[in-house]
Order: structure tokens, then sequence, then C-alpha cells
């Protein structure tokens, strides 16, 4: 796939992917902490606390920092239409996306789910930045990209997939969840090629998604958004949610640089870290299927990497 225009490299690629790694490796960590404490929480609340920490780091940094880009008589304001594309981002992301996926899981299987959403922001990320950024894959991302949803599509069938009745149901609700964040990517990815930010970005989301997930949460019990929880489960979903803030950063910090098609792909291993930490720190099973659905997962990872033309010009961050 294409790298528009990154700026430099780690190694032997560049520092859009490299964050992208991250948050594969991010996310990962999020599944193992909340497979290894067993964590069955109400799916509103628990999509509420996960986003409480980058939500506290992102407004911290921008109140000990006094910000310019929200100072609307400030040169450097970033300017509203930038602004509401990143509340947008949070709010189709974070309330519209985890809705889908949290019915997709109560409707079908886990491993549908995960890997159905996975396959959308793939897929989606593909054929709207095109039409959104005008960042066109070559024919080896395009390529990469159905290796990876072939993958995907072993590793669901693997985790029992077609053994519950409504799993068809379950696919199309997560395919959505995955589509609403390639969406929340390509608005991110907006701001961040034209106006780099990484602190602001996470706390205009932050306002798009936890906003209304809080306000939720307190309909729901009463004026008290914790009312029910168990305060263990609750401080494991917070301590996940230092990994989902550490993925977030590397979601923002990619689409500087890295398109959605590349960032998104690179996403994908998140699957490829949970397979192996639960294998190695849970002594889960590992199929045949599934290895091989992780194994294409990884190829196409690899595929969408290749031969990449040579960047454009930076756009000039003001």
């Amino acid at each position: 796939m294409t790298r528009t225009d990154d700026p430099g490299h780690i190694g032997p690629i560049g520092v859009g992917e490299a964050w992208a790694v991250v948050t594969a490796l991010s996310y990962g960590a999020t599944n193992l902490l909340l497979r290894a404490a067993a964590v069955h929480i109400d799916p509103w609340l628990g999509s509420m606390l996960r986003q409480v920490p980058v939500a506290i780091l992102a407004w911290a940094v921008i109140g000990l920092a006094r910000n310019d880009e929200l100072r609307p008589r400030s040169p450097r304001f970033l300017g509203w239409p930038f602004l509401l594309a990143l509340v947008a981002s949070g709010l189709v992301s974070y309330v519209i996306g985890n809705l889908l996926f949290f019915d997709a899981l109560a409707t079908g299987s886990l491993g549908v789910a995960a890997s159905g959403a996975q396959a959308g922001v793939v897929l989606v990320s593909v054929l709207l930045g095109p039409v959104a950024l005008r960042e066109r894959p070559i024919l080896l991302g395009y390529l990469g990209a159905g290796t990876i949803v072939v993958g995907l599509a072993f590793v669901a069938l693997a985790g029992g997939g077609a053994s519950t009745p409504d799993w068809l149901a379950g696919l199309f609700l997560s395919l959505g969840a995955g589509a609403s964040y390639a969406i929340a990517n390509v608005l991110t990815r907006l701001v961040q090629r034209t106006r780099p930010t990484t602190f602001v970005a996470l706390g205009m989301a932050s306002l798009g998604g936890l906003g209304p997930l809080l306000a939720i949460e307190a309909v729901r019990g009463g004026g008290n958004p914790l009312a029910g929880a168990d305060p263990g489960q609750v401080w494991v979903v917070l301590a996940a949610g230092c990994f989902n803030a550490l993925a977030l950063i590397g979601i923002v910090q990619s689409l500087r640089t890295a398109n959605v098609a590349v960032a998104s792909s690179i996403q994908s291993g998140a699957v490829v870290f949970s397979f192996i930490g639960a294998v190695l720190l849970f002594g889960e099973a590992a199929p045949p299927l599934m290895i091989a659905g992780v194994t294409l997962v990884t190829a196409g990872i690899v595929l969408a990497q290749l031969r990449r033309p040579t960047r454009p010009p930076l756009p000039r961050a003001s």
C-alpha cells in the first residue's frame, strides 16, 4: 500500500507504520488483560471505562500545555471543521461502533465479532481511502487486504464462528462496527495529514465518545454511571484502558504519516499478538484452522507493505 508522506523511518519501516505496530501490540495487551481477569462487565459500562484513561491523559496534557490549537483567537487555532471532525470520529467509533460491536458479541461469537470488526476496518479503509482522501493503494495493497480478510475469516471459524445460530447476524453487526471504526480513522487522517496534532485529537475524540457514553450510563444508573458495577472489575477495565490509551495514541500518530489502508492492515496484527499471547500465557489450544488464519493475516500485513511508490511532499503543518 502507499505510504503517502512518511518523513522518516524506524529501522526498515516508516514512523507511521511503527506507530501502527504499537497500536496492534497495545490492543493485543488489552485483550489479554481482560482475558486473564475473566472480566464480565456490562458492555456500555466497559466501553465507557476503557475511554477514561485516554480522556484524562489528553485533557491533562492540553491543560498543562495551554494548547493554542483550541483557542479561536490564536493563529494556531485548529479550526472548527477539524475540531468537529475529531468529535465526530469519537462519536462514530466509541458510541456507534461499540454499540454494533457489543450487539455482535451478544448475537454471535467472540471469534466472529472480533474478526468481523477487524475485517470491516480493513475493507472499508481500502475502499473509502481513495474516495474520501484520494489515497489509493497499489495492487499489492489490495492483495494484502484480501489476504488479511481471508485470514480473519479462518480465525472466526476456528473460534466457533458458525457454531452459534445467529452467527450471520453477528457477522453483519461486526462488519458494521468495523466500518464505523474505519470512518473514524478516515476523519482522524483528514485532520492529521493537514494539521498534525496528538492530544488535541485524542481530547476532542473523547468529547464525542466518552461524553455520550457517560450520559447514557448516568441515565441507565439513575444518576450514577457506576451503578451495580463490581469494583474489582472496574479497576481491571481501567487498567486495560491504559493499554487502550496507548493504542489510541498509536492510531493518531500513525495517521500522521501512514494512510488509513496501511494503518488498518498493520493494526490487524492485534489478532496475531492476541493469539500468540493466549497460547503462551494461558495454554490455549492452537487448532490448524486458527494457525492458518493467523499465518494469512501476518502474510497479508507483510504483503500490504511491499513496493510502495515514492511519497509526495509532506504537507506543511501550521
